[in-house]
């Protein structure tokens, strides 16, 4: 029994009754405690009470048997395909389908408990799959278990008592200005077709997806603008990946001069993309990378970085120069001032300097 006495020390340290009190722990671990009860008929009449509450929030219209598949595909019904965009939605779709059905699929939602998960967890690593896809997937469930626990589908979400793998953080790189015009003579004399794509990614800052979504009616050649309206994902195009990712960006003429020369021998294609394959079929991501840009990387003799990181070498470009980081924030797309400043502060050293003498100078 979860009820007992509780008790005080006095001026002269003595035990004192208090009170009757319950004291017990829910099945995930959390802890459910209350004092002030004069009998202890009344703390087992009030534990019973909590007790039952909490049992009934456990399952949708009190079915305990409810799975987590019939859960998952409610979610995504009924929340991811009305709010999210189609990219979130086949992510959610993907790791339900790959990962998560076969394990979880006819587990009853009352059943599955941080234990469970973390099993589940282990599976998967020793599948193959790194820490990063396992803390995805747990972003996926935790996701879809809050939209249970606001349907009053379940009470608790089992995974706010999971704790996420730890990842070691990709080191940001970026190319210096020598590096990037030996990558840009290697593009131009060994893979022309590529540089008018190559170029524009390390002078717009645009991401890998809106680059390959990039249609000609977003390019204003008097303004010298670029207007990110979509994404490409898996071949088809979507939107960009936030409302700040949709933005008008500021190019060098010289980019123009180079994307007003290729429109000129453009490859027709339904969608009115920029930059396609040959036969008018949007570009394939992953081969973008490993069939071209690592090639040239290696040619050109310049360390090998992933294909992101010429976003992070054009915002160092900006910083170069002295540019206000509002001004970054916006060319960048990013949600808010912080999100630039904690990305790219590290690159501007004197900032710490400037601050810290202004620090001083107020008294």
């Amino acid at each position: 029994m979860a009820v007992k006495r509780r008790y005080y020390k006095n001026d002269k340290g003595e035990k004192v009754f208090s009170s009757w009190m319950y004291d017990f722990y829910d099945v995930f671990g959390k802890r459910h405690k209350k004092s002030g009860f004069k009998t202890k008929a009344e703390a087992e009449q009030k534990e019973a009470i909590v007790k039952a509450d909490y049992n009934k929030g456990m399952a949708t219209s009190n079915d305990n048997n409810l799975k987590f598949c019939e859960v998952m595909e409610q979610f995504i019904k009924l929340h991811a395909e009305i709010y999210l965009k189609p990219s979130t939605i086949r992510g959610y779709k993907d790791h339900y389908n790959l990962h998560l059905k076969d394990f979880f699929g006819n587990i009853k939602l009352v059943d599955i408990t941080p234990v469970i998960i973390n099993r589940f967890m282990e599976n998967k690593l020793k599948e193959g799959l790194s820490n990063k896809s396992v803390n995805h997937l747990l972003t996926t469930m935790g996701t879809a278990f809050n939209w249970a626990v606001n349907n009053n589908y379940m009470m608790y979400n089992p995974v706010s008592r999971v704790k996420k793998l730890k990842v070691n953080n990709i080191e940001m790189q970026f190319l210096s200005e020598d590096e990037i015009h030996r990558v840009l003579v290697i593009t131009e004399q060994e893979y022309p077709d590529f540089y008018p794509l190559l170029i524009t990614a390390i002078y717009s800052g645009m991401r890998r997806g809106e680059i390959l979504g990039l249609t000609w009616d977003c390019i204003d050649f008097t303004k010298s603008t670029i207007s990110v309206k979509h994404s490409m994902y898996k071949g088809k195009l979507t939107t960009p990946k936030t409302k700040n990712s949709i933005r008008e960006i500021q190019v060098p003429s010289k980019l123009m001069q180079v994307l007003k020369q290729y429109k000129t021998h453009r490859v027709e294609n339904d969608l009115n993309l920029v930059f396609t394959q040959q036969n008018g079929k949007p570009i394939d991501a992953d081969n973008l990378i490993k069939r071209r840009f690592h090639k040239i990387l290696k040619k050109a003799d310049v360390k090998q970085i992933r294909f992101h990181d010429l976003r992070h070498t054009y915002a160092s470009l900006l910083i170069s120069k002295d540019l206000n980081f509002k001004y970054i924030q916006k060319q960048m797309g990013h949600s808010s001032f912080e999100v630039t400043m904690n990305t790219y502060a590290h690159l501007m050293p004197e900032v710490y300097e400037k601050s810290k003498l202004a620090i001083d100078g107020l008294i």
